[in-house]
């Protein structure tokens, strides 16, 4: 597997400002964006206190990601795990290797690793920039010979459920270790990270790749979890309902679609009944928080056991910080 997955900077979009990874050096924090699980509450009259739940204190953006890895996909198995972080590359992030079903002669390669956040086109164009100077790398250091780039193209996976996710594809042929081999890189962007699968194989077995392609990155894509906690460079909007008030349009089951907003009724969070809505209102904040792949709530990663890899990244506050946008 290559290690060269993560050597340039990454940006993180965020209220006019661009949180910047640049090597994890340290770069000053702009007022108020790193506030940990920050509250903004839109008040209403109450007669009765608001009781919230104890909220968690975050290092920065990204205290703590958690790539959790099946050991069996529909078509793959896990053969091997490795976490740049323990090598003291935390910015390359994990790698991951499948054996496909009867497909032994290709070698399927998973990296994850930062990203940062910002629109999927650009950060999609961002990736691939990166692979094309990873494989660079791999030139200069005499481990790849004779590279040949294929046309990069727009790729779609299609995940269980009509799901969709938008990537892209880059073929390359090149000389390793006196073999000539074939590959196809298909890169995506998902949950502030980068994500790419690597198929490759002899050049005589380039059939192989794309007979096998499409339903091993369906099924890595949509069995493959990344959840990350820290301050996630947002706030929560906590709105208190008094009593007679309708609830806003966007909050129908109390909250929003990202987790990120919360209707509380206030009148009710004396009561035992208030208590046990608000901790149901809130758990399911949390999940739809890990959905969108950063919650500032409290997460409980699973245990590693016959079933799947957990493998974890520990970031210093300083790992991700701000600089103003620049146009």
């Amino acid at each position: 597997m290559d290690g060269y997955s993560a050597r340039t900077g990454f940006a993180f979009d965020e209220s006019g400002a661009v949180l910047k990874m640049s090597r994890w050096k340290v770069i000053p924090v702009l007022a108020g964006l790193m506030a940990a699980a920050s509250l903004h509450a839109q008040e209403a009259a109450t007669g009765e206190p608001l009781a919230l739940p104890d909220m968690q204190e975050h290092r920065g953006v990204v205290d703590d990601t958690w790539i959790v890895a099946p050991r069996r996909l529909s078509d793959a198995t896990l053969a091997a795990v490795k976490n740049y972080a323990d090598e003291g590359d935390i910015a390359a992030g994990v790698s991951l290797r499948y054996n496909i079903d009867h497909a032994e002669w290709v070698i399927a390669d998973v990296f994850i690793y930062p990203a940062g956040e910002g629109d999927t086109e650009t950060m999609l164009k961002r990736a691939a920039e990166d692979f094309r100077e990873s494989v660079a790398f791999a030139e200069r250091q005499q481990i790849y010979r004779n590279v040949w780039w294929g046309e990069e193209s727009p790729y779609t996976a299609l995940l269980p459920g009509g799901r969709k996710v938008d990537g892209r594809v880059l073929p390359i042929v090149f000389d390793a270790q006196q073999d000539m081999l074939t590959s196809r890189a298909y890169l995506f962007y998902r949950k502030l990270y980068f994500v790419k699968i690597r198929l490759s194989t002899s050049v005589e077995g380039v059939d192989g790749l794309a007979e096998n392609a499409d339903r091993f990155v369906a099924s890595l894509l949509d069995g493959v979890e990344i959840v990350s906690v820290g301050g996630c460079g947002r706030r929560m909007d906590l709105v208190m309902e008094a009593p007679g008030q309708p609830a806003p349009a966007d909050l129908p089951d109390g909250v929003s679609a990202d987790g990120y907003r919360v209707l509380l009724k206030a009148n009710r969070a004396g009561s035992t009944s208030g208590r046990a809505q608000l901790t149901k209102t809130m758990m399911l904040a949390a999940k739809r928080q890990q959905a969108t792949g950063c919650t500032t709530l409290q997460y409980n990663p699973p245990l590693e056991d016959d079933t799947r890899a957990v493998l974890h990244l520990s970031f210093k506050p300083e790992d991700w910080g701000t600089t103003p946008r620049t146009k």
